[in-house]
């Protein structure tokens, strides 16, 4: 119905559900959990300097009774904590999702053009998660109420290929 390529008939595993929230500081890392959660869980403010200075874990239970955990990271590349440091953090938060991470969401400022800052974080968190983080990972643009729907939508179109190359790849035809 409709001519959607996705199935229509598509439904939440049964089990709980982890998601972790990774960007550069600044970007709505906790505004997006929060948003996910439908409540204030983590500090979500304008600052020059990083709100989330480690690994923070928020729940919430569906109707149907699922757990929906989001887990909040500190931002990559904040001047006030050291590379290292940011890291093994992130890291930690792995001993958070006690069934597993599902997904890791990969959060991006839609104000700001997508820098090689940008790319390397995605660099960043193949290191401390594995290559295999890829297939596990959603891309989220913020702000996107500030740039509007149809600009937002060119910006996308017209990404960079190192971001455009991130996706899953399809399989090739043997000739």
């Amino acid at each position: 119905m409709g001519g959607s390529q996705y199935d229509d008939e598509w439904v939440l595993p049964s089990a709980d559900i982890t998601l972790v929230l990774v960007g550069k500081l600044g970007y709505g890392k906790s505004a997006t959990g929060n948003s996910i959660l439908g409540r204030e869980a983590f500090v979500s403010e304008y600052s020059h300097s990083g709100v989330t200075n480690t690994c923070q874990l928020g729940s919430t239970t569906l109707m149907d009774g699922r757990t929906i955990n989001v887990i909040d990271t500190p931002g990559l590349f904040d001047m006030s904590i050291a590379s290292d440091d940011a890291g093994k953090e992130i890291v930690k938060c792995m001993n958070m999702a006690k069934d597993g991470i599902h997904a890791v969401l990969m959060v991006f400022s839609g104000t700001s053009r997508f820098s090689r800052e940008d790319a390397s974080t995605i660099e960043t968190i193949k290191v401390f998660f594995g290559e295999k983080i890829v297939d596990h990972m959603v891309l989220v643009f913020t702000y996107g109420d500030l740039v509007g729907e149809s600009k937002l939508k060119n910006m996308l179109n017209d990404a960079p290929e190192y971001l455009q190359d991130q996706g899953p790849k399809a399989p090739s035809a043997a000739t």
